[in-house]
C-alpha cells in the first residue's frame, strides 16, 4: 500500500454547486472565481451592475415620467409666473390699495399712459412728450428739492395726491396744506361748492386724507365752516398744477364711490401723455463725496509726520525707562445724566435764566419736530412752523406765536409754556 494512490473518481459534467472547478459552471447568486486573470472579472460580473440599474429603470419608467412632468410644471409655474406690482396706486397693481380701474379707462379713452420705473424713464418721458401730464407719487420722499424742480419744469401739468409741504413748495406753491379731514367726517359725501368743470362733473366724493387751499379749492369737509375752508381738492388758476387730497380717489377698492372716477379721468386724463411716475429708492441722489483735508497737504509731510512718530516713541521709551512702571489709579467718579440736568437746572434757576431754558427748549423741540417730518437739517424756523401747523391742523398763527412770538418771564410762566409746546410737539410726531 506504500507509495500507491487511489484515483478519484470522476465528476460528472455539468454538477451544480461546485464553484471553482474548471468546466462546470457555479450557482446562480454565488461568487466565481476569475482563472483567466483579468482585473475586471468575468463579463457576467462586469454587466451585472448597469444591467440591474437599467432593469430598475425600464420597470419603474412610468413613474418617473409622472415625477419629471410634475417637477417641469413646478419650475415653470414658479418661474415664468408674472411679476406683481404690490406698490400702492401703482397702475400695474389690480389689489385694493391700487389704480389698474383708472389707469386701463384712461387707456381705453386713448391717454397713453406711460409708467416709468425711475426717475431718469420719468425725464426721458416728459421729454419725449412735451407737455404731458404728470402724475407723481413720492409718500416717503425719496426725492429732494431739487429732483422735484427739475421734474416741475419738464412737465406741463402735475397732479399730486396727498403731497408734503415740501413737494408743495417746488410743485405748486401757490397751494397749502391744511390739515387732516377730521375723523368724524371721513367717508361721507364731500360736495363741490366751487366752480371748477371737473369737481363740477364729479358733483360729490367721498371725504378723507388731507385738505389744501389754493386758487381753487373744491369740495370742503362735510360740517365745515367759514367763507373759506380748506378741500380735498385745490388747483391753481389755470390748472397747471392739481391736488388730491385722498389717495382713495383714484385707489381700486374706492374709485367706484360718488363721483371719485369722475374727477380722477378728468384730472388725469386732460392730456393725450400721462406720465405715472412712483419715486423709489434707487432715485435717491447720491451724495458729493467730501473733500480729503490730505489732499492738500505737501508731499513732505509724509515723511516728516513718520520721523516725528519716530522720534516721539523713542523719547517715550527713554522718559518711560526712567520714571519707572505705571501705577494704577481708581478711574474718575461717573456722574448720571440725570444728575447733570438737574444741576444744570438749578444752575438756570439760580441765575433766573428763564430765557437761555426756554431757548433750550424751543431749539431742541424744533430739531425733533424737523427731524420727525422730514424737513432736513436746511430747514429753517419758518419751515417748522409752517410743518407743524399741517400736521397738527392747528393754525399757522398759533403756532408761530408759541414756537417763535411767545417768551416766557416768569419760572411759572416758563412751566405753563413748557406744557404747551409739549403737547403741540406730541400732536405733531404722533402720526
Amino acid at each position: 500500500m506504500t507509495g500507491t494512490r487511489t484515483p478519484s473518481p470522476p465528476v460528472p459534467a455539468g454538477l451544480p454547486g461546485l464553484p471553482g472547478l474548471p468546466g462546470l459552471p457555479g450557482l446562480p447568486g454565488l461568487p466565481t472565481t476569475d482563472t483567466g486573470g483579468s482585473p475586471g472579472g468575468s463579463p457576467a460580473v462586469r454587466a451585472a451592475g448597469p444591467g440591474r440599474v437599467l432593469g430598475w429603470f425600464r420597470r419603474h419608467r412610468v413613474l418617473l415620467a409622472l415625477v419629471l412632468v410634475l417637477a417641469v410644471v413646478a419650475a415653470l409655474s414658479v418661474f415664468a409666473r408674472p411679476r406683481q406690482d404690490s406698490e400702492p396706486l401703482s397702475p400695474d397693481n389690480a389689489a385694493p390699495d391700487g389704480a389698474m380701474a383708472v389707469a386701463e379707462v384712461l387707456a381705453g379713452q386713448g391717454v397713453k399712459v406711460q409708467h416709468p420705473q425711475d426717475l431718469a424713464e420719468a425725464y426721458a418721458a416728459l421729454d419725449a412728450n412735451p407737455g404731458a401730464t404728470l402724475l407723481f407719487l413720492d409718500p416717503r420722499e425719496f426725492l429732494n428739492s431739487e429732483q422735484r424742480e427739475e421734474l416741475a419744469d419738464e412737465a406741463g401739468r402735475v397732479v399730486l395726491v396727498a403731497p408734503s409741504f415740501a413737494q408743495l413748495s417746488d410743485f405748486a406753491p401757490d397751494i397749502r396744506p391744511a390739515g387732516v379731514v377730521p375723523d368724524d367726517a371721513a367717508g361721507q359725501s364731500a360736495e363741490a361748492r366751487c366752480s371748477d368743470e371737473d369737481a363740477q362733473a364729479a358733483g360729490t366724493v367721498s371725504a378723507g386724507g388731507q385738505s389744501y387751499r389754493g386758487p381753487v379749492t373744491c369740495f370742503p369737509s362735510p360740517g365745515a365752516e367759514g367763507t373759506d375752508p380748506a378741500g380735498s381738492y385745490a388747483a391753481t388758476k389755470g390748472g397747471s398744477a392739481v391736488v388730491l387730497g385722498s389717495p382713495d380717489l383714484i385707489a381700486n377698492a374706492t374709485v367706484t364711490d360718488e363721483g371719485n372716477a369722475a374727477l380722477a379721468l378728468r384730472s388725469l386724463g386732460a392730456d393725450e401723455t400721462l406720465v405715472w411716475y412712483q419715486a423709489g429708492p434707487q432715485d435717491i441722489a447720491a451724495a458729493e463725496r467730501p473733500a480729503d483735508p490730505f489732499d492738500y497737504l505737501p508731499p513732505w509731510v509724509y515723511p516728516l509726520g513718520a520721523w516725528l512718530v519716530l522720534v516721539a516713541g523713542l523719547a517715550a521709551f527713554w522718559r518711560g525707562r526712567r520714571l519707572g512702571p505705571l501705577a494704577e489709579e481708581p478711574l474718575p467718579v461717573v456722574v448720571p445724566a440725570a444728575e447733570t440736568v438737574e444741576g444744570r437746572a438749578r444752575l438756570y434757576r439760580g441765575s433766573n435764566a428763564v430765557s437761555h431754558a426756554a431757548a433750550n427748549l424751543r431749539a431742541a423741540a424744533m430739531t425733533r419736530m424737523a427731524a420727525h417730518l422730514r424737513l432736513g437739517p436746511g430747514a429753517d424756523a419758518d419751515a417748522v412752523t409752517m410743518a407743524a401747523a399741517s400736521a397738527t391742523g392747528r393754525s399757522y398763527t398759533a403756532v408761530d406765536h408759541l414756537l417763535n412770538q411767545s417768551m416766557p418771564g416768569t419760572s411759572a410762566e416758563l412751566v405753563r409754556w413748557t406744557w404747551d409746546l409739549q403737547d403741540l410737539e406730541e400732536e405733531a410726531t404722533s402720526l
